[in-house]
């Protein structure tokens, strides 16, 4: 078989992930069960090897069943281990026929790449990592499974999913929780995060003018027009009651014994009708768009000084608040809510 061969359909098990719709040769897939098939062969051996170099009681026992002699146990065991020594020289030979080939393909962006990708078929080879090589029967074997080639139980492959994602949103989780808690704590003892908060509020300023006009010019204007009878009554009675607390206007009309009062009455109804002008004729420039006393307004509002005990305090509150619900939705376990079944 063409080494090159066997580097296309191995390589890809981190280069790219595998999809029906690019199905390998049947020599590739060929390749890929062999190799399943003896790294599972020597995995087994690997077993072997161990009980015999323990020494259980049962070894010996079954030994003996067998009329093994000593000489024959010895040798059998050498055998197991010579075996071994020589699927572990097998795996470093594959593997650096398939680093020279992503090499010479460049499969990768940089040449010393590749065993970083690779880093259990690296650790594999130690004697004493060499369970390791099992992680990469389960990635043939799921890649294989991605291609439509399942070599293991589907239930198998949805259980080592569960697992996977299970131990990687646990870690995750509690890297993210210990990160806001350290935040947390950090913007409950410092008031160092108060000038980070200036620098944010200084870059986003001209964002936060535009929003603030934005609110004014949709809000503002309609609530308005909904309130313009409160307004003009409002303002009608303020006219009413300047006028009726007018002494040089009372005065005058007190002279008037007959007339005087009906005039009262008559300048309270025109003040009336006169505020309700007024107010009318205050409210259409406030409801026209665009508005520069929106824009003044809008503006006066984005350059507020920030450093005040209210406005800190309000800002403290909201940052930690927003870390604890981020935390609270971090701390929930969704790997819970999946069903392996």
């Amino acid at each position: 078989m063409d080494a090159s061969q066997a580097n296309s359909s191995i390589n890809n098990e981190d280069s790219q992930t595998p999809t029906p719709s690019h199905k390998p040769s049947k020599i590739n897939l060929a390749y890929d069960v062999l190799m399943v098939i003896l790294i599972l062969v020597n995995l087994f051996l690997l077993m072997v090897e161990y009980v015999l170099n323990a020494k259980f009681g049962w070894t010996t026992d079954l030994m003996g069943m067998l009329d093994m002699s000593s000489s024959a146990q010895v040798s059998f065991k050498e055998t197991i281990s010579d075996t071994n020594s020589f699927f572990t020289l097998f795996l470093i030979i594959e593997l650096t026929i398939r680093w020279i080939i992503a090499i010479v393909q460049k499969h990768y962006h940089r040449w010393f790449f590749f065993p970083f990708v690779h880093w259990y078929e690296v650790l594999g080879c130690l004697p004493i990592l060499r369970p390791l090589r099992l992680l990469r029967v389960a990635i043939i074997a799921y890649r294989l499974y991605l291609l439509g080639y399942p070599i293991l139980p589907r239930s198998w492959i949805r259980k080592g999913q569960f697992y996977y994602e299970l131990v990687l949103e646990e870690l995750s989780d509690r890297i993210v929780i210990r990160v806001i808690d350290g935040i947390s704590s950090e913007l409950k003892q410092s008031n160092t995060h108060h000038m980070l908060i200036d620098k944010i509020i200084e870059k986003h300023k001209p964002l936060l003018i535009k929003a603030l006009l934005e609110l004014l010019e949709k809000n503002l204007p309609a609530a308005i027009n909904q309130n313009q009878a409160l307004i003009s009554q409002y303002v009608a009675g303020a006219v009413e009651r300047s006028l009726q607390n007018t002494p040089e206007l009372q005065q005058i009309l007190n002279l008037m014994p007959v007339v005087g009062h009906l005039l009262s009455q008559r300048l309270e109804a025109i003040g009336a009708r006169l505020g309700e002008n007024l107010a009318l004729e205050l409210i259409h420039p406030l409801t026209e768009l665009p508005n520069p006393l929106y824009a003044e307004v809008a503006k006066r509002v984005g350059n507020l000084h920030v450093h005040t005990l209210e406005l800190e305090s309000l800002i403290d509150s909201i940052v930690i608040e927003a870390l604890q619900v981020i935390r609270d939705q971090v701390a929930i376990q969704q790997w819970k809510t999946i069903d392996t079944r």
